[in-house]
């Protein structure tokens, strides 16, 4: 099923929980708002059946921290009954050792796992806790689990690890992962207004392409580019008024409570689908999804066409 301006819809990411173990300052907890309620593991498979029938064929689970939720392997494994070709996780890795078996055992097929700094200083500034290790440990676990491709999420920070992308890079093909340069959202959970932190990625980007052996653009995913280069391979993720990454969507949120969520950006635009589900109203719920699809639009769009007025 397509929106109104001709997007398909594939992907659904569902905030499993808003509860983390770390404080990173710039986050943006996936635009949500303080939950009502808490979603079951057997709530999340039904609506992801549902969402099968829309066209939805990857699930990405997020937070908050999903590795939070003490049924994560449950909820997997909910999932997993679904058409659906692919269950993905992004989660900050600290509690990952302990249960990457056991999730790749349920159909967890890959995981993306926030890494922003290899120094143990820095990650405690950013994130407020002193786990680092256990994010090494974490993506270590991910790896002989086999929950590949893992991609290392490191947001860039001005001031802060802008000078560590060498050697994040090394970390990542070191590991046979992907490393992911995300540029920072410039507004945080709270409303923060993180200007002072944002790096443009423009430079590094251009120095990347000189750099590399080959470069892809994934039009599945919002026209991201990646970077094969002799040490590994990185993509960049430049969704701030970018109107090339918004007119390529291809997702649905579904928030911690139960709403379908259009847009990251917006809050004014939820549907409630988890009462209908729950109730065993499937026409409201299906219902749900298509007034969802039908409010999804482009949060920035690309600049109107000048009309230019010739005299004769």
């Amino acid at each position: 099923m397509r929106d109104r301006f001709g997007r398909s819809l594939t992907a659904l990411r569902i905030s499993v929980t808003d509860d983390c173990n770390l404080n990173c300052f710039y986050c943006h907890r996936e635009g949500c708002l303080t939950s009502e309620r808490a979603m079951t593991a057997d709530d999340m498979g039904r609506i992801v059946k549902l969402a099968a029938e829309f066209g939805v064929r990857k699930v990405k689970l997020t937070g908050g921290e999903p590795l939070m939720r003490g049924d994560i392997v449950d909820i997997v494994s909910s999932i997993a009954r679904a058409p659906i070709s692919e269950i993905s996780m992004t989660t900050n890795g600290t509690l990952l050792a302990d249960v990457a078996d056991e999730l790749a055992e349920a159909g967890l097929a890959r995981v993306n796992i926030s890494l922003d700094t290899l120094d143990p200083k820095t990650y405690e500034r950013i994130t407020g806790k002193d786990l680092l290790d256990d994010a090494f440990a974490g993506i270590d676990a991910a790896v002989s689990a086999g929950l590949m491709p893992v991609k290392i999420n490191m947001v860039v920070l001005a001031g802060i690890n802008e000078g560590e992308i060498g050697q994040m890079v090394a970390y990542a093909s070191q590991r046979g992962a992907i490393l992911q340069l995300i540029e920072l959202l410039q507004i945080s959970g709270d409303g923060q207004n993180l200007s002072c932190y944002h790096r443009d990625l423009g430079d590094i980007e251009r120095e990347l392409q000189k750099q590399a052996v080959a470069v892809e653009t994934r039009r599945h995913m919002n026209a991201r580019k990646k970077y094969i280069l002799r040490g590994g391979e990185v993509e960049l993720v430049r969704p701030m008024h970018n109107s090339e990454f918004c007119m390529h969507c291809t997702r649905l949120r579904l928030t911690s409570d139960g709403y379908l969520k259009p847009c990251l950006m917006r809050n004014d635009n939820l549907v409630n689908v988890l009462s209908y589900s729950r109730a065993g109203a499937l026409g409201k719920a299906r219902a749900a999804f298509q007034k969802a699809i039908a409010r999804r639009e482009p949060y920035f769009k690309p600049a109107p066409l000048k009309r230019v007025n010739r005299r004769r």
